[in-house]
């Protein structure tokens, strides 16, 4: 957007709106963090009306976020422009990573992990940072060592295996039977797993409580 014939004195410095943006995001992404603000360069030709009002500055998405944003400047006075620039943003946290192979079906241990500054722009959703998140947990598949640990490739351990005697509880908390019945298939704490009772040869779902045992309610 160019604008023909306007006085030195009552056009928008480029410099101020350039200034604006980056003091925005800035602003936006807190004291708290480690970034890195990469401020695409607006026009310098660019002539727009001197803005009789306070720049207004927002993300085009509604969010700024770590990659590649697109920023409205927007003059809302007497006379009414928008124009856009865009910014990227580095965003650096610890994540978790491991020190050692982990083979499919391997339990995470503490011992495991160790935590490291990345850019998380470049990262798949999902990294962890709290250990918390990853101890105790099954990997999906096999993770190299050095692999940043997503929640996608970690799963709840396995309590009960296909083929284990487990005792069935069946009932609510007004009264309860058991009965031995045995695992039709794999399952972690709180999943619903076939379960062949062991008098009835039935099959029937319930619930992972523990190691061992599994519920039915009714």
């Amino acid at each position: 957007m160019f604008a023909p014939a306007v006085f030195a004195g009552n056009i928008q410095p480029v410099q101020a709106m350039q200034d604006a943006v980056v003091s925005y995001v800035k602003s936006s992404l807190g004291a708290e963090g480690q970034f890195e603000i990469e401020a695409g360069q607006i026009d310098s030709r660019l002539q727009l009306p001197l803005c009789d009002q306070e720049l207004q500055i927002f993300p085009q998405s509604g969010e700024l976020k770590p990659g590649r944003n697109t920023i409205a400047i927007r003059c809302k006075g007497n006379q009414v422009w928008m124009v856009y620039t865009n910014v990227t943003v580095k965003s650096y946290k610890k994540v978790l990573l491991l020190n050692r192979a982990l083979r499919r079906n391997e339990k995470i241990r503490t011992e495991d992990l160790v935590s490291e500054t990345r850019e998380v722009g470049s990262l798949s959703q999902g990294y962890i940072v709290d250990p918390a998140e990853a101890v105790n947990k099954q990997a999906t598949r096999n993770l190299a060592a050095g692999a940043v640990l997503n929640s996608l490739s970690l799963t709840d351990p396995t309590l009960v295996k296909r083929g284990d005697q487990v005792n069935i509880q069946l009932g609510n908390a007004g009264m309860s039977i058991s009965s031995a019945g045995v695992a039709m298939m794999d399952g972690a704490k709180g999943e619903r797993i076939n379960v062949r009772n062991a008098s009835s040869h039935r099959i029937i779902q319930a619930v992972v409580i523990q190691p061992g045992q599994v519920s039915v309610s009714y």
